[in-house]
């Protein structure tokens, strides 16, 4: 089979993926794709007639249509939260300049988080790949899902375990600096025996960059031990199984969608319904109009008649009365993604969580299990330990408001010792005391915090 050959799972979910992407963009990619807003068979048997002349019913139909942006207004609703998070990195000596510089394009962990996060709500699956840069230092990249187009499991030392991943690639052609035009690569991922190895090919399936076996080198780049598992590990809205998982804003797409749709007809109506066809009959054949509207008068003669054909608009109200609620189909769709109220005991919520689709919560659980695990395999991979990194978030999105005793108490906690600055600096981030864009030394400065007698001063 060839380097292009898809997983059917992928297969399977690709328009899912697909009608996300133009929700997620807008009006301007719903209405660019016809699929999305079905043409009525009367306007097809006009362009049957004369394709050219009738073309302008499609396209006026489908320029009265609204598109409106629930998903995307959701998942910046959604964004906001997350952002309010504060993730609890450690990490060995040698990896702590990942917390400042972990992607391919230079952003830190949180940044890889918040990504994590975005697509998984917005996709219900994230690739995330470990590699090593030519200076021997770990990063991460991300996969738009539709670029993970195949991937397989197999028996791996009894376990069940990646045994291949395909993704495609867009590389720019060398031509001059200001061309944007790309050529499809594919990189692959594939265990040979106990060791992952790794290349690149064109369409036509020929390596263009070398099949090499993924590891641990010595100083003159020689392997010393391989990897024994593919760096790959898919985020996904309920678990980081290879598996495709649920997209937590689909109903709300859809609902999008058919209000779209409903809107094309209910707009189309109301046009209609205010520019009604006039009409005349039993005019003599010397007799003619050319011209029309409310400054116009005619000479109909003896026998002429006129009159209008109105558009009655009787089924207006239930395409209005559909639209409205497909609206409240998407907020609450939304809702139930959105579902971060503090009110309920930790047990009552993971009871009810249970009975639900994938949520605010569990996601941001599940996409930082995720980087704590390619994190591990960047420190096995580097040789260090793995249990000694650790990329955990609190999913606590209700932000209390710390009390003036609460910071004097936290104040105190960290001058005696107790608590160290960074977590001084966390606790009143957390109680809106400060702004979470600040800077650690700001902070510092502004409150002229000075290190603490005998206490900790880890930063």
């Amino acid at each position: 089979m060839p380097v292009q050959s898809t997983n059917p799972d992928y297969d399977a979910h690709i328009d899912e993926w697909r009608m996300m992407d133009d929700a997620l963009e807008g009006e301007s990619a719903i209405k660019r794709n016809q699929r999305n807003l079905p043409k009525p068979s009367g306007m097809t048997e006009a362009e049957k007639l004369d394709g050219t002349d009738n073309a302008y019913l499609y396209q006026n139909y489908t320029a009265r249509a609204q598109y409106e942006h629930w998903v995307r207004d959701s998942l910046r609703s959604m964004m906001g939260l997350v952002s309010r998070l504060i993730p609890e990195v450690k990490l060995p000596a040698g990896l702590k300049g990942l917390e400042d510089n972990a992607t391919a394009d230079g952003f830190g962990l949180t940044q890889l988080f918040m990504r994590v996060v975005r697509q998984t709500i917005s996709h219900g699956r994230v690739p995330l790949v470990v590699n090593i840069d030519d200076s021997g230092r770990p990063y991460f990249a991300t996969y738009a899902v539709r670029n993970a187009i195949n991937w397989d499991t197999a028996d791996q030392g009894g376990r069940q375990d990646l045994a291949l991943s395909v993704f495609r690639e867009f590389r720019r052609k060398e031509q001059d600096r200001y061309s944007h035009e790309c050529e499809t690569v594919y990189r692959e991922f594939y265990m040979d025996g106990a060791v992952c190895r790794t290349g690149v090919r064109n369409e036509a399936g020929e390596l263009i960059e070398d099949d090499r076996p993924l590891g641990a080198v010595d100083g003159n780049a020689n392997l010393v031990r391989g990897l024994s598992y593919i760096p790959v590990i898919y985020c996904g809205s309920t678990d980081n199984s290879p598996g495709v998982d649920e997209i937590p804003l689909l109903t709300m797409a859809r609902a999008a969608l058919k209000a779209y749709q409903l809107s094309a007809d209910y707009f189309t109506a109301l046009h209609q319904t205010s520019h009604p066809q006039p009409w005349v009959s039993g005019l003599d054949d010397n007799v003619e109009l050319s011209i029309t509207g409310p400054s116009a008068a005619w000479d109909l003669g003896k026998e002429g008649s006129c009159g209008y054909l109105e558009f009655q608009g009787v089924g207006v109200e239930a395409v209005r009365k559909a639209m409205e609620d497909q609206k409240n189909a998407a907020l609450e769709a939304g809702a139930k993604v959105m579902d971060v109220s503090g009110t309920e005991s930790g047990e009552a919520r993971k009871t009810r969580q249970n009975d639900q689709h994938a949520t605010l919560h569990s996601i941001v659980i599940t996409a930082a299990a995720g980087i704590e695990q390619a994190l591990r395999y960047a420190a096995e991979w580097t040789g260090y330990k793995p249990d000694e990194v650790t990329f955990k978030v609190d999913p606590e999105f209700v932000v209390p408001e710390a009390e003036a005793q609460q910071i004097l108490a936290q104040l105190q906690l960290w001058q005696n010792g107790i608590i160290a600055k960074t977590d001084l600096r966390n606790n009143l981030r957390r109680g809106a005391v400060i702004s979470l864009d600040r800077s650690n030394e700001d902070i510092d400065e502004e409150l002229a915090m000075e290190p603490p007698v005998g206490g900790s001063d880890e930063q």
